[in-house]
């Protein structure tokens, strides 16, 4: 779909270099740091999670909790925004080096290097050329409402895609905000997923998508109503390649969503084999920790 959609946030020259909450296989997670470095290798978008502080703004983190990245401890709902800017986003990131004796030794390069929390409102506007792909992490009902009001006063619409490992969560922000992009939520998965296993198993059964450059969004649509009885309200599924023993994402998939319109976002592969396989099958997106070895790898394409 990146070839032919209308969607601003699907449409591009290449399928979406995906960063997994920025360049986080080499800086800290979620912090401006990790965006600039991604951002610096050229990548399309930046995966990112977004949690409410006690005083309800947005932030980027992706736990609960603070203990596992920071120096902090208790629940990031607990804390105003200022208070969790003296938080180190950067304490507990590992790295492995030898030292004179060739003994490999963890270290902490990152500790007290400036590594902060930071809000929403803050970094988008820095990064006017990057997508943003947010997901709502906590389960507070006022949320998706209050996500609608700030990316339309920032004016990023068209270049966001919102989703949420809780279902409700999306449903709300869908009505608050029918004209921002939105992935699927985990019981539209599920439904797609086994919809998909009732279709034409060949692919010669089902139109080649690639051979429909000038297939309009009316035509998807109404495809989505005979196969789904109604329009699917999300542009992309964002999935695992598999979960556990089940196998979701195979060539198949890929082109009865695509006929239906419907992009194909995988995560999180790190394995250059993998990215490779994915696009040789035609997915529209690739999310990674280590987007400089994806973006090696569409360079050789």
């Amino acid at each position: 779909m990146w070839k032919v959609s209308k969607n601003p946030f699907v449409k591009n020259f290449r399928p979406l270099v995906i960063a997994h909450r920025g360049d986080s296989f080499n800086i800290p997670e979620n912090t401006i740091q990790s965006f600039e470095d991604a951002y610096n290798a050229s990548v399309d978008c930046i995966e990112t999670d977004i949690h409410l502080t006690k005083d309800k703004h947005f932030i980027f983190f992706h736990d609960d909790r603070l203990d596992r990245t920071t120096n902090g401890e208790g629940k990031v709902s607990d804390y105003t925004l200022e208070e969790l800017k003296t938080f180190d986003v950067g304490y507990h990131f590992e790295k492995m080096e030898t030292d004179e004796d060739g003994n490999e030794i963890k270290t902490y390069p990152f500790r007290d290097k400036g590594f902060k929390i930071y809000a929403v409102h803050e970094i988008l506007p820095m990064f006017p050329k990057v997508r943003f792909n947010l997901d709502i992490k906590n389960s507070d009902p006022t949320a998706p409402a209050l996500l609608a009001d700030l990316l339309k006063s920032l004016k990023v619409e068209d270049r966001v895609i919102v989703g949420s490992f809780h279902q409700s969560q999306v449903y709300k922000f869908r009505k608050s905000a029918p004209y921002i992009t939105t992935s699927a939520g985990p019981k539209e998965v599920v439904k797609f997923w086994r919809k998909s296993r009732k279709s034409p198993k060949k692919k010669a059964a089902l139109p080649n998508y690639m051979a429909e450059l000038s297939t309009t969004m009316d035509v998807y649509e109404e495809r989505q109503i005979q196969i789904f009885g109604k329009p699917l309200p999300y542009t992309a599924l964002q999935i695992p390649e598999g979960y556990y023993f089940l196998r979701i994402v195979s060539p198949d998939f890929i082109h009865f969503a695509h006929y239906l319109g419907i992009a194909i976002h995988v995560w999180t592969i790190n394995d250059v084999e993998t990215m490779r396989k994915l696009l040789e099958w035609n997915v529209d997106g690739i999310f990674t920790d280590n987007p400089r070895a994806l973006l090696d790898i569409m360079k050789s394409l």
